[in-house]
């Protein structure tokens, strides 16, 4: 979707509520797209500084991501999940590191 905003140049914000949990998404990201530096990406810091990052991404009119970094907590569940079933079914691919 990132990539989509950014070529069709719209000003969408996501907000990410990052717990730093899914690495296996940005390997996969990075593996078939590589990295771009075409939209906007702000860490936030603390609560106070919500508002501020979220008015400067309306004003800068790219697409823009709000990084906010949450407490991980993870929650024990059985079995595995491989992504790579999902995305490419049938394919022999490796894992990318991020």
């Amino acid at each position: 979707m990132l990539a989509t905003a950014v070529e069709l140049d719209l000003a969408i914000i996501w907000l990410v509520m990052n717990n730093n949990a899914f690495g296996t998404i940005a390997g996969l990201q990075k593996a078939h797209y590589g990295l771009t530096d075409d939209a906007e990406g702000l860490r936030i810091r603390s609560a106070d500084a919500l508002l501020p990052a979220l008015k400067a991404a309306i004003a800068s009119g790219r697409p823009t991501v709000l990084d906010v970094p949450m407490i991980n907590n993870p929650t024990p569940t059985t079995g595995h999940w491989n992504i790579l079933d999902i995305y490419l079914p049938g394919k022999d691919v490796s894992q990318v590191a991020t």
